[in-house]
């Protein structure tokens, strides 16, 4: 099998890697909401058993209802819904929590999901040209090339000095050399 077709395999299974994360993904968040639903059902449930008990045991509500109003049947009726709405409270509080620890979850899970899906694409992120022949390289004496830049080098040196030298053997003044300008020649 040849270069393209592996990599044309490695593509689709890319591509198919990344569709079943996000699929478990949500499939993971469904879940999660189906059981926070469970949840709020359960609590909703004792809510009302909660509240039928409540009627039922309402020691206030009786005293009332036999004419004992002062203050003590008062307390009474108060602290007993107080219970009650605590309980309802502490449900609350639950479902709070479970959604916390749902929550939490789910990012544990999408950040998993994340880390799979770039090692998926660290597996494909590289083009593939298979076709292409790499460059040829430079066959080029490295050695070779740094003694030819050495002598330009020196050369340019030289003639720089040998303009220097010349100068010296002809100790030409200002005044010699304006009188060779003048004369329109060179000495």
């Amino acid at each position: 099998m040849n270069t393209l077709a592996l990599t044309s395999v490695q593509r689709v299974q890319y591509d198919q890697g990344i569709d079943s994360s996000n699929v478990a993904l949500q499939n993971f968040y469904g879940e999660m909401q189906e059981k926070y639903g469970d949840l709020i059902g359960q609590s909703m449930q004792e809510g009302e058993q909660g509240w039928k008990d409540f009627l039922k045991t309402d020691e206030g509500g009786k005293m009332a209802a036999k004419g004992q109003t002062g203050r003590s049947a008062g307390r009474i009726s108060v602290t007993e819904l107080g219970d009650y709405l605590s309980k309802g409270s502490r449900r609350a509080y639950q479902l709070t929590q479970a959604q916390e620890k749902m929550s939490d979850a789910g990012a544990k899970m999408a950040a998993q999901t994340r880390a799979q899906q770039m090692q998926l694409f660290a597996q494909n992120n590289i083009i593939r040209n298979p076709e292409l022949a790499p460059p040829r390289p430079v066959m080029q004496n490295v050695g070779m090339a740094a003694f030819k830049d050495a002598l330009s080098i020196a050369s340019s040196i030289a003639g720089i000095a040998s303009g220097f030298g010349s100068l010296g053997g002809n100790k030409m003044t200002v005044d010699d050399f304006l009188k060779v300008q003048a004369a329109g020649g060179t000495k």
